[in-house]
């Protein structure tokens, strides 16, 4: 079964809190000074993060199914282009750069490209939140580590609640809560709940910083049928 598309990449990218453009919306810190303090200070390191690899396992709840849809892979970084390598339960690959989304379905021979707007370019592009981007789309304020991870270190571990304010967001996503490995710079769980009440858990591991990523490139064989299933849905007609 493959998830909602829409909400699928959207999840996917705020989920892994990633951008790199500069924000187009007015920004306000947090009320919070010493927060956003230590804010400032992840997002410097974030900032020397060029290359990540790491192993993920994610977890998708919903109202339909008594266990969680699980998925396992590998996540590559190399500057502005992401490579999601999907392995069970079924092979894909999810490559992200600013411009658009390529999914790749090898069973099915099957390649969809998604065209993303300014708003998503921005949150595609990198390991981390930056903060301008982010405070212009976001609301956000600390929460316990222990609500996403029980045997989380406080000291080590930042956990928070990012609750939408751009619209265009808000239509897909409820909230994001993220735990962030604060010395190192990077999301360790990533937690997103959509509007339908979904909620999909992000896990990393064994994450490496600023070593060879190798090819992010997607090479699809010969017969391999694309598509581009979201455009031109702006010019259908509405459904009687």
């Amino acid at each position: 079964m493959r998830p909602t598309v829409a909400v699928g990449i959207v999840s996917t990218v705020v989920a892994t809190c990633v951008c790199a453009g500069p924000a187009t919306e007015p920004a306000t810190a947090p009320a919070d000074a010493a927060l956003w303090a230590r804010l400032a200070e992840i997002d410097a390191r974030a900032g020397g993060i060029q290359h990540l690899t790491a192993t993920f396992l994610q977890d998708k709840f919903t109202a339909l199914m008594k266990r969680p849809i699980r998925s396992t892979g590998s996540v590559r970084i190399n500057g502005a282009v992401m490579r999601w390598d999907t392995r069970q339960p079924q092979e894909s690959v999810l490559l992200i750069d600013q411009r658009e989304a390529k999914v790749y379905y090898p069973a099915q021979k099957t390649l969809e490209i998604y065209r993303l707007d300014k708003r998503l370019s921005e949150l595609a592009a990198s390991p981390l939140p930056r903060l301008d981007v982010l405070r212009s789309r976001f609301s956000f304020r600390q929460i316990s580590a222990g609500q996403l991870d029980r045997g989380a270190d406080e000291t080590r571990f930042l956990a928070l609640q990012l609750d939408p304010v751009d619209p265009s967001l808000a239509q897909h996503v409820s909230q994001v809560r993220v735990l962030l490995d604060v010395r190192a710079g990077y999301i360790v769980t990533a937690e997103v709940t959509d509007r339908d009440g979904d909620r999909t858990v992000l896990r990393f591991s064994d994450v490496k910083l600023n070593g060879d990523v190798g090819d992010l490139g997607l090479t699809v064989p010969p017969g391999t049928a694309i598509s581009h299933p979201l455009e031109g849905l702006d010019a259908q007609p509405p459904q009687s």
